[in-house]
């Protein structure tokens, strides 16, 4: 899409299931008609743009009946769907109706569009009660490109049949563009809550449009592919049947609960259910039962007096405590009925040692970001006890515009209010499409109460970006969960429920500072890394595993394990040797896991193996620096090294170092705040001194920003 969009969806193919939409694949119809313009019959359909727009709530004439629901009115968007009903999530421009999180869509060349030659959308309902029929134009319409189309104009249109319900795409001339012909994606066919609940056409770009298939549910091979080689004849109808519905038919619909919670801060743990009537009469005293089984067990029934056709409630169990650390099976059930296809969802859940999480084990869909402005985008959860927010794991979407770009982690209180932050953090290519975990600095003890975190992300005015990961989320998304709000807080934040599933992680401890890294430094003898590491205040440490990865290519690979001390409240050294470095830049970091299973990462370190013919002085990382910093070099034979700080004035700060070291590469740390560096530029200067009596200096810039 050309629009920067708050939120990015991927394509979703969900579990083919045969529709709760009352529509089969079996009995879908290719067949070849008349296409009738509507001239000036009926109304014209206005829209803000020809170009990734919505259209008002228009009425359909009489009422509609699609999944499950009763429809009066409809709104057309632009991008050749209409969506049944008089509300939009405010989504613009879609352009993979099965990816959306939209529902209730029926989309006849679902394309990024834009107008043509005299482009006009009009809706026309014909005939008498109780067969009228509704007819949605889109008339003269055109691909989207900044420069050719392939198609100059379109017109088709989407009848809807009252009484039957059934409906119709009907296309009618289309005139190529100056573009050459080349394949194009597009989707056709009607969605009700997501890609499972669906049926749509298929076929390849080649195929004449008479020969397009039904298949039910999302796309597995081929979608309804097109090109400018290959166009529709006037006529070309697909038509969806109706297929009826069973009197008696509850569905469950979606089923709530963390996909993570903490045993001993999580309790009461919540579950809900959304269960829907799409059964034709209306059912009183139904049975809704919750079952969990696997690490807890908790079984409640509770009964819904009343449910009109169509219409969807949401039923709240009472929440349980999770005692025990595992995986909860959570089933929801309604009895036997109509069509006992759609009577139970079963979803898991992991109980852990202090990890709270909507997101569950499955992969990114989506992302979502402000664009070019700064905010927060957070997940809110409730503390059972007393504890302290240690972490915010935060999954950084694919989305290549996050690239050295700022983010921080963020802890609000219940108001709004940003009582904790993690240092800032620049995304690197090697950050895209894994959690990044951000320790939040001094967190503070909260007891008993709603709180947020979330992901700040600052403002970028000439590339936008969205780097928070998203699942899929069930329609309608659950409420109290996702929300948006300026990047200094201090207001309660907006509720979002219509962006997907949040994929941020809040982690709570019983300590504030489980573990506090002093420093991590590394050098290289003769092609032997000799790592060494120092913590303090390790009160839940069980072990560090020690992963490399070669500098010009990002891949992360457990090296070793170090088993940890235990508890401490003094620091504590450790070291770690690894022969096998070679002749290459080798990057490495820690892993410092605690024994409930949460985890952090070091800064990285760069060690270069093979020979060198001099000694080298690197450029101090990061840089700038807000308190401390790493200064590399590399020595091609033993010497007296003493590394000097300068103000850029030529007063002396300090001696950093001096000692004798053998040849290798080393990283050697620098707190800044000890030598009282305020904001400004510095000089730090090398001095190497060989036993031969030979002395060599060099010198760098760095700069210190508090």
């Amino acid at each position: 899409m050309k629009k920067l969009l708050l939120f990015v969806l991927l394509l979703v193919i969900g579990e083919v299931s045969f529709s709760q939409i009352s529509y089969v694949a079996a009995d879908g119809i290719a067949t070849a008609g008349v296409y009738t313009d509507l001239g000036t019959n009926g109304t014209v359909i206005n829209t803000a743009d020809f170009d990734d727009a919505y259209s008002s709530a228009e009425n359909i004439g009489f009422t509609f009946y699609f999944n499950g629901s009763s429809f009066t009115q409809f709104i057309l968007n632009t991008n050749g769907f209409i969506k049944l009903g008089s509300i939009v999530s405010g989504l613009a421009g879609i352009s993979d109706a099965l990816a959306s999180p939209e529902t209730n869509l029926l989309y006849a060349l679902n394309l990024d569009l834009e107008g043509g030659t005299a482009p006009e959308y009009r809706v026309y309902t014909s005939g008498t009660a109780p067969l009228r029929i509704c007819t949605i134009q889109f008339k003269n319409v055109r691909d989207y490109s900044a420069t050719t189309h392939q198609f100059q104009d379109m017109d088709f249109q989407i009848r809807l049949f009252e009484s039957t319900n059934n409906i119709e795409y009907v296309y009618g001339d289309f005139v190529a563009g100056t573009a050459p012909s080349a394949l194009t994606y597009t989707d056709a066919g009607i969605k009700g809550d997501d890609a499972a609940n669906s049926v749509n056409l298929t076929k390849a770009a080649a195929t004449a449009w008479l020969s397009g298939q039904f298949i039910d549910g999302g796309y597995t091979g081929n979608q309804f592919n097109i090109n400018n080689s290959v166009m529709p004849i006037s006529g070309t109808t697909y038509r969806f049947v109706y297929a009826g519905l069973s009197n008696n038919d509850a569905m469950v619909s979606q089923v709530y609960a963390l996909g993570k919670v903490p045993s001993g801060y999580g309790a009461p743990a919540k579950i809900e259910s959304v269960i829907k009537n799409t059964g034709a009469l209306t059912l009183n005293n139904l049975a809704v039962t919750v079952t969990v089984t696997g690490a807890n067990t908790f079984t409640n029934t509770q009964v819904i007096a009343s449910l009109a056709s169509g219409a969807s409630v949401t039923v709240a169990f009472p929440g349980f405590d999770p005692l025990n650390t595992g995986v909860n099976n959570i089933a929801v059930t309604v009895p036997a009925d109509g069509d006992n296809s759609n009577n139970s969802i079963t979803i898991n859940q992991d109980v852990t040692g202090g990890v709270f999480s909507y997101a569950d084990n499955s992969p990114a869909t989506g992302s979502i970001g402000f664009g070019i402005d700064g905010g927060i985008i957070a997940t809110k959860y409730t503390l059972t006890g007393s504890g302290y927010i240690t972490n915010v794991n935060v999954f950084i979407s694919n989305d290549a515009n996050s690239v050295n770009n700022t983010v921080f982690a963020v802890l609000l209180d219940a108001a709004g209010n940003i009582i904790g932050r993690s240092l800032d953090f620049v995304v690197t290519a090697g950050d895209l499409n894994a959690y990044k975990n951000l320790e939040i600095v001094t967190p503070p003890s909260i007891s008993n109460t709603d709180f947020y975190v979330g992901l700040a992300q600052t403002a970028n005015t000439v590339t936008g970006y969205s780097p928070v990961g998203t699942q899929t989320e069930a329609i309608p998304a659950r409420s109290g969960a996702y929300y948006t709000t300026s990047i200094t807080g201090g207001t309660l934040p907006d509720q979002n429920g219509s962006l997907g599933r949040f994929m941020i992680e809040a982690w709570v401890s019983a300590s504030p500072l489980p573990l506090k890294l002093i420093s991590f430094t590394g050098k290289l003898v003769n092609n032997i890394a000799y790592l060494d590491w120092v913590i303090s205040s390790a009160a839940n440490n069980d072990r560090f595993e020690i992963e490399r990865s070669p500098a010009d290519l990002l891949s992360w690979a457990k090296t070793g394990t170090v088993v940890s001390a235990g508890n401490i409240t003094g620091n504590m050294q450790y070291q770690f040797i690894d022969g096998a470095t070679g002749n290459i830049k080798w990057l490495y970091r820690l892993k410092m896991i605690d024994k409930d299973g949460r985890y952090t990462y070091s800064p990285v370190i760069l060690l270069q193996g093979g020979n060198s013919s001099s000694f080298v002085l690197g450029q101090n990382y990061p840089n700038p620096v807000k308190d401390i910093t790493v200064i590399p070099y590399q020595l091609d034979k033993e010497a007296l090294v003493t590394i000097e700080m300068y103000a850029m004035d030529g007063r002396k700060i300090g001696n950093l170092q001096s000692a004798k070291q053998f040849k290798g590469a080393y990283n050697i740390p620098v707190n800044t705040a000890a030598y009282g560096l305020a904001n400004g530029k510095y000089i730090y200067r090398l001095i190497v001194k060989y036993a031969s009596g030979e002395m060599i200096s060099s010198q760098k810039q760095m700069s210190v920003v508090r």
